[in-house]
């Protein structure tokens, strides 16, 4: 049976904490190049609470960090008993994927009254629903993708024309 790289046993890992966690992967991919190793995992759906805990989970198989005003890699966290990767990318996808085709450059985001870019918009969406636990930020933005108001959230949809 063939071993599998210690890059790809991580990506295994994750997965397997993704699911017992409810988070939906959509992919996990490792790599290997001159520079290291690398894990990618994407996934779109699960809690915040339960993405903060994968989140955590997760950083212990990043061996260490890159210092780019050094210009190197520090390996401030590299374990023996654990299979790690050097770089180590998690991609939350869920508000990406709850927009689907509308998401788009040329929408316009309010927040608060104010006209901000699309990452601004979500943060400030997640900020808020954090923070006061009013509202759940995936809820919110269903709502807006299906046409819908809220008072301190908007996004405007650029209408466009195929050419």
């Amino acid at each position: 049976m063939k071993q599998l790289s210690r890059q790809a046993q991580v990506a295994k890992l994750l997965k397997q904490k993704a699911k017992q966690l409810g988070i939906r992967v959509k992919s996990a991919k490792s790599d290997s190049f001159s520079g290291g190793t690398s894990v990618s995992v994407r996934f779109n759906a699960g809690s915040d609470d339960n993405v903060k805990k994968f989140k955590e989970y997760a950083s212990q198989f990043q061996s260490g960090h890159f210092d780019g005003m050094n210009d190197i890699y520090e390996y401030s966290n590299s374990r023996d008993d654990i299979p790690q990767t050097k770089y180590l990318m998690l991609h939350d996808d869920r508000a990406d994927d709850i927009l689907g085709d509308k998401l788009h450059y040329q929408n316009e985001y309010i927040a608060n009254g104010e006209n901000v870019t699309y990452p601004q918009f979500l943060y400030r969406l997640k900020d808020q629903s954090d923070n006061g636990k009013v509202y759940n930020w995936q809820t919110i933005l269903l709502q807006l993708a299906g046409g819908q108001q809220h008072r301190d959230f908007q996004i405007n949809f650029a209408n466009r024309k195929d050419q």
